[in-house]
């Protein structure tokens, strides 16, 4: 029984449901060589300055070059770094791949596990330039990209022919088996070297040869923080490159133009398109052909995966509560409520959080298990547009 107040008393409840936020998803992790920095230690670079720390050669100053050549007035992409090697030492895919000692010590891709306690966020895009054609490499990228539902760039190796990069993808080739946890980049992109002097006596090379993954990556962050994570990257400008290393016939209406058949094969190009530079060129995560409904679609394995993220950290503060209808009630009320937001972003066509009495038998209740069902429409990209034409002829009886 209450005690007695003859007054006012001010009680507070509870929401009906708990606000999501976003995550962070324009965050790249880098693996790489330096000829500065840290060795083997997780650095967050978010400008410039902080880049600076890794000098000025080997794969890492390379790439976090390309990335920031993408930065967006939105803000920019946020690069864990990690340093395996100086730039002048020999580097195997061991190195890459790193280890985890007997007291949880971590070196090489093994890293990135630690970024979400230390930093509150993890790489959405995996990229090692040089290094990610390389096998073994490629597969831990795919592996670590595929626990959280991240991309992984892989890029083809240095020299490869376009009919290579297709038989690459072939039942006995190099990258037949990376699975939708990878996107696998062809050719290398054509950059104007720095260094060049016509007229020295040896003036050096005009372009550079550099692998697309550090670019694609920054391209993607780039779209994130401009359009939304939900909006596919193919069709935007690169910024910061001359051209490609081998060229690729490509017309907008021709099923059999190198560019096409390589999007066919699961492999994301570029493209130069008259007026709009060079563009990226492709929708489709490795995992098309082999799969080819909506999950294969690069920004919808990103939609789902961040979903899931938001709704992860929206939902902690409900676990362990009291198995009551209004707790159940929050948690739907917090999820619709976040779907319903997207819808209104244009990041989902629909979606809707239910709560069945089939999907929660007494059985699994009782161990305090609960189960949501979560039903959405991505918003799939527009990649072919069909004009169809009908000549009418009844309007010539029109003229007078």
């Amino acid at each position: 029984m209450s005690s007695f107040l003859h007054g006012i008393e001010h009680l507070n409840l509870a929401a009906d449901y708990t606000p999501v936020n976003d995550v962070v998803t324009a965050v790249i992790g880098l693996v790489g060589t330096a000829d500065k920095g840290p060795v083997n230690e997780l650095t967050l670079c978010i400008s410039e300055q902080d880049d600076a720390q890794f000098g000025t050669r080997g794969t890492i100053p390379e790439a976090l070059t390309a990335i920031r050549k993408q930065s967006s007035a939105q803000g920019n992409a946020l690069v864990l770094v990690i340093k395996v090697k100086a730039d002048t030492e020999e580097i195997t895919p061991a190195d890459i791949i790193g280890t985890v000692d007997e007291v949880g010590n971590r070196t090489g891709l093994k890293l990135f596990e630690t970024a979400l306690p230390r930093f509150g966020f993890e790489p959405m895009i995996y990229i090692a330039p040089r290094y990610s054609a390389l096998s073994a490499v490629a597969s831990e990228l795919v592996r670590i990209a595929n626990k959280t539902e991240a991309v992984a760039y892989i890029d083809t190796p240095d020299g490869y022919t376009f009919s290579q990069a297709l038989e690459s993808r072939g039942t006995s080739g190099e990258f037949a088996r990376l699975g939708e946890g990878a996107k696998l980049l062809f050719p290398h992109f054509l950059v104007a070297n720095p260094n060049y002097n016509p007229d020295a006596e040896e003036p050096g090379d005009k372009y550079l040869n550099i692998p697309m993954s550090a670019y694609a990556a920054g391209l993607r962050a780039k779209v994130d923080l401009e359009e939304g994570w939900h909006v596919s990257s193919s069709n935007h400008q690169i910024a910061g490159v001359e051209g490609t290393d081998v060229a690729l016939t490509f017309a907008l209406g021709d099923t059999t133009c190198e560019a096409n058949l390589l999007n066919a094969a699961g492999i994301t190009t570029a493209v130069n398109l008259f007026g709009n530079g060079i563009v990226e060129w492709g929708n489709y995560t490795a995992g098309y052909p082999g799969k080819t409904d909506t999950e294969a679609f690069e920004c919808v394995r990103r939609t789902r995966a961040i979903m899931k993220r938001a709704i992860e950290q929206a939902c902690i503060p409900y676990i362990d509560k009291p198995f009551i209808q209004a707790n159940v009630d929050a948690i739907r009320n917090t999820i619709n409520q976040y779907l319903n937001g997207l819808v209104a972003q244009g990041k989902i066509v629909a979606g809707q959080c239910y709560y069945r009495a089939e999907s929660n038998p007494a059985s699994e209740l009782a161990l305090g298990h609960l189960t949501f069902d979560i039903e959405f429409t991505p918003a799939l990209p527009m990649q072919r547009l069909t004009f169809r034409y009908k000549i009418d002829l009844s309007n010539l009886s029109t003229i007078a």
